[in-house]
């Protein structure tokens, strides 16, 4: 396994995560089907696992790379692995409840923000050789939207818990946050696509880089 496989692996697990959004919306049906749902969660945390991998690989084989980015790193590994462990049937807390909800939720939130500071760091140290930044700052742009959408259901989330006032569906939202999560994917696996075409990782990054060290 290497740095190469391991972005294909990511690509593979991408491409599955529409299809696991898109199956749920176009039959939500599938919520209450014990055995489809417990399959396609299965194939969702191995999808999930293929950012740990890339970003292992990732970590491994490019240098130099400064604190910030491997500490950003680190912690998208972490809050993956917490996300993943919570989906699982036993997990790190009872199976269902608020609790485990808003814990959820809250490790999504901050990989995510791990991942769009990984993102902002990286595209400012890699050569233009490669033509990446573009299709990063499609992602940033996506992943912030993300971000700042998730981070309004959820405070609203947090309100109808406490105040026990209002619904927790919002359809324009929900609308939007579709888009944007389309839009974000695209850019992500178009990333991953010219990433994959990479010949040389030591040429990736720019040289004056080695004075931020």
């Amino acid at each position: 396994m290497n740095l190469k496989k391991a972005t294909l692996f990511l690509i593979a697990g991408s491409s599955y995560t529409i299809f696991h959004k898109a199956i749920f919306a176009v039959f939500p049906l599938l919520n209450y089907n014990t055995p489809a749902k417990n399959t396609l969660s299965f194939l969702w945390i191995l999808a999930s696992l293929t950012l740990i991998l890339f970003v292992y690989y990732f970590l491994k084989e490019i240098t130099p790379l400064n604190l910030q980015i491997k500490i950003s790193l680190q912690l998208v590994i972490l809050f993956t692995g917490l996300v993943i462990l919570l989906k699982l049937p036993i997990g790190l807390l009872p199976g269902t409840g608020i609790t485990r909800n808003i814990t959820f939720e809250v490790c999504r939130l901050l990989n995510s923000a791990s991942m769009l500071f990984f993102l902002v760091s990286f595209n400012k140290i890699i050569s233009e050789e490669y033509s990446l930044h573009k299709p990063i700052n499609l992602i940033i742009v996506g992943a912030s939207a993300g971000l700042v959408l998730d981070l309004i259901a959820f405070g609203y989330y947090l309100n109808f818990i406490i105040t026990e006032q209002g619904s927790i569906s919002l359809p324009p939202l929900q609308i939007l946050a579709v888009i944007v999560f389309v839009f974000t994917y695209y850019a992500l696996i178009n990333f991953l696509v010219k990433f994959s075409r990479v010949e040389d990782y030591s040429k990736l990054i720019l040289t004056v880089q080695n004075k931020n060290l």
